[in-house]
């Protein structure tokens, strides 16, 4: 489940016993395909990316400690 809790920052719930215990980082980007690109131009490999139904786009990495962190591209939504 994902909700908006500020201008820029939400709250993004998995039930997943696997992950029990650890934390995810994720950072939003306007532009996911544009920030994969930049990253892989630093030498980082993208594990996966997904969608999250209509609500946003996320691409996963883990960082040299062994960190899983998350790039998301929150969809627009009409108003």
């Amino acid at each position: 489940m994902m909700w908006r809790i500020a201008e820029g920052g939400w709250l993004y719930i998995v039930a997943d016993p696997k992950r029990a215990g650890r934390s995810l980082v994720a950072l939003s980007v306007p532009d996911l395909d544009a920030a994969c690109a930049e990253i892989a131009q630093r030498g980082v490999h993208v594990d996966s990316m997904e969608t999250v139904s209509d609500a946003a786009r996320k691409a996963n990495f883990v960082d040299p400690d062994g960190n899983l962190i998350a790039i998301i591209e929150v969809a627009q939504q009409d108003r």
